[in-house]
């Protein structure tokens, strides 16, 4: 995990230093994740049309063998091969997706290493010249501390810096405040340009997590949290379920209708594609009130992207398999079930 983080830190910062604003590099960043994952997703939409036409003779299938589960499974995965049909391609690009997201919690988590370009054996450097500029700054010290939220410098200190890393976003931001704490000596005498990182984009500081406790807040009668910018980084989760609906609406539009499945008494049950439709934007909003707010822009911005690439390739990708053969194989199964009810 740690040389993910490492490249993707790379790409990020690369992304930052070309366009010079946070926000517009991590959507830079998201289009080149994009663009790398782009062959599993036309890998993966071939896999879905062709599951798409083979719908209908599957659903033939689950009649056939509606009381031979085992048998199914087996007539199922038989005709899957005959087609080159990998049902699990599907999952492919979240899989893959899910530690890319992981990385860049601790990218946006880290900025003082990853993306200010500080070596892990670097961060005393920074902590000496707070120090140093606070002796020119008589009432520095006490906002660095009121920024982070600590009574002390042993809180970074102890523990060979152990507990720097759950400070560099507050650390990163300090000093972006107060840029001329990178004139010290302790920085200069390494001859290495450090980058300070702006967090801000479009009003939006996204090194900050959208407040889950102010909104809640709202439905008690409780307003004292609530500030300007408390508000205006609710977009981030609002935006991040709406883009995750649009695109489960669109992924459930692209895939086949299952057949309905019925219990021991003949009923219908609830489809759970439905649900899942209605409860992963539920998800998505809430993990975007728990994580800093570039990683929800991330989110929706791969969302977004992803509605498009899905669009796009529904239009342009195209399987070899005809009507005529899926119509042939139905016919096939049809007659096999009328000689196994003889």
């Amino acid at each position: 995990m740690s040389y993910i983080m490492l490249a993707l830190g790379w790409v990020l910062k690369m992304c930052n230093l070309l366009v010079g604003n946070y926000g517009v590099a991590i959507i830079l960043f998201t289009i080149i994740i994009k663009a790398v994952l782009l062959p599993m997703m036309v890998k993966q939409q071939k896999s879905m049309t062709k599951t798409q036409k083979l719908q209908p003779l599957l659903n033939e299938l689950q009649q056939k063998y509606a009381n031979d589960k085992e048998k199914l499974n087996a007539e199922t995965m038989k005709l899957y091969q005959k087609y080159k049909v990998n049902p699990m391609s599907g999952c492919l690009p979240l899989v893959i997706q899910l530690p890319i997201l992981m990385a860049l919690y601790w990218v946006v988590k880290k900025p003082v290493v990853y993306l200010m370009g500080f070596g892990e054996d670097e961060v005393w450097r920074i902590i000496s010249a707070i120090l140093e500029w606070s002796e020119q700054n008589p009432d520095g010290l006490n906002q660095f501390y009121t920024a982070l939220g600590i009574e002390n410098m042993e809180r970074l200190t102890d523990s060979a810096y152990r507990m720097f890393g759950m400070y560099e976003i507050q650390i990163a931001e300090f000093i972006n405040a107060h840029p001329d704490i990178m004139n010290s000596h302790w920085i200069l005498e390494t001859g290495k340009n450090y980058d300070i990182i702006d967090f801000h984009f479009i009003g939006l500081d996204l090194s900050q997590t959208p407040n889950l406790n102010a909104f809640l807040g709202l439905f008690i009668g409780k307003v004292s949290q609530l500030t300007p910018g408390t508000m205006l980084l609710w977009i981030i989760p609002a935006l991040s379920g709406l883009s995750s609906f649009a695109t489960s609406k669109l992924t459930q539009m692209m895939q086949p209708a299952p057949a309905p499945v019925k219990d021991k008494n003949g009923e219908e049950q609830p489809n759970p594609m439905k649900s899942m439709m209605l409860f992963m934007p539920l998800i998505s909003a809430w993990f975007a009130f728990t994580l800093p707010a570039a990683i929800g822009l991330y989110w929706i911005v791969s969302n977004v992207l992803q509605l498009a690439q899905q669009y796009v390739l529904m239009k342009v990708v195209k399987v070899d398999l005809t009507e005529e053969q899926i119509e042939g194989e139905i016919v096939n199964v049809k007659k096999n079930r009328k000689k196994r009810k003889k």
